[in-house]
């Protein structure tokens, strides 16, 4: 009975990993799908172009970059920016989060972590995606419990395949969080996770680009005054912003209007 239910652990394992380690050659995702963080953009595309050529700068003494943290509030672009910088550079990309490592069966999650790392090696250069990070990288607890056990494992596994990928290797770590301090200081020491940017509410200029965005293919009427309208928006997510301007859509095409009105709004 107990080998039985091994063998159908591990043929689980490797059946769902196929599926939730989804590699993705082309993101059809640009920066020009997000609004501002011009900066961002800047950094990160220098740092893929070096994972790209990572031989040339390796003669001139210059190492990869092997893992960078976005962190800020949920609604803000975390994952679509991981996603444009993937069609951006034209690199392979995987997408995962903090729960697909979570399994009732021990050591399965480290396990996870292990084919992730070695399915990015067959296809390099590639950048690892890993949303909701806090949920498997939280700071270590020796409590004894099997969940502090499981977790640790998973933490350790981490580390060995941060540390077991060098510069030759052409793969890139980005992970996203609302919690970086919880986050375990080993797992986010420089060489591991080298940088750290946060990806924060939208300021005011990124909010009247953030309109013209989401109103790319709804028309606005001539009244709105754009530069008080964005205004309105100060404090909320990119997320929030879109959805209100999706709905004031939906309530204009309600009312057979052509253009979205301010009371829709």
């Amino acid at each position: 009975f107990f080998f039985g239910v091994i063998v159908f652990a591990v043929t689980k394992l490797y059946s769902t990993s196929s599926k939730t380690f989804k590699l993705v050659r082309n993101t059809k995702t640009k920066f020009s799908d997000i609004a501002g963080m011009d900066t961002v953009k800047k950094e990160m595309m220098q740092i893929v172009e070096i994972l790209k050529n990572s031989s040339e700068y390796s003669k001139k003494g210059i190492r990869p970059v092997k893992g960078v943290i976005f962190e800020g509030k949920p609604g803000n672009g975390k994952t679509l920016f991981a996603k444009a910088l993937a069609g951006e550079a034209k690199v392979n990309f995987i997408a995962t989060k903090g729960a697909d490592f979570q399994s009732a069966m021990m050591s399965m999650g480290a396990r996870k972590i292990k084919m992730l790392f070695k399915k990015a090696r067959r296809h390099t250069p590639c950048i690892i995606f890993i949303d909701e990070f806090d949920g498997i990288g939280e700071r270590r607890n020796y409590a004894g419990t099997g969940v502090d056990k499981e977790n640790n494992r998973i933490i350790t596994a981490m580390l060995n395949e941060m540390d077991g990928f060098d510069s030759s290797d052409g793969i890139l770590v980005i992970a996203a969080t609302n919690s970086y301090e919880s986050l375990d200081s080993a797992l986010i020491r420089p060489g591991r996770f080298d940088l750290k940017y946060s990806i924060s509410n939208p300021d005011y200029d990124t909010i009247i680009k953030l309109i013209d965005l989401y109103t790319n293919k709804k028309k606005l009427d001539d009244s709105i005054d754009k530069s008080r309208l964005a205004k309105t928006f100060i404090g909320m997510s990119c997320a929030k912003i879109e959805t209100i301007l999706n709905e004031a859509s939906m309530l204009a095409m309600l009312e057979n209007n052509e253009v979205i009105k301010m009371e829709n709004i």
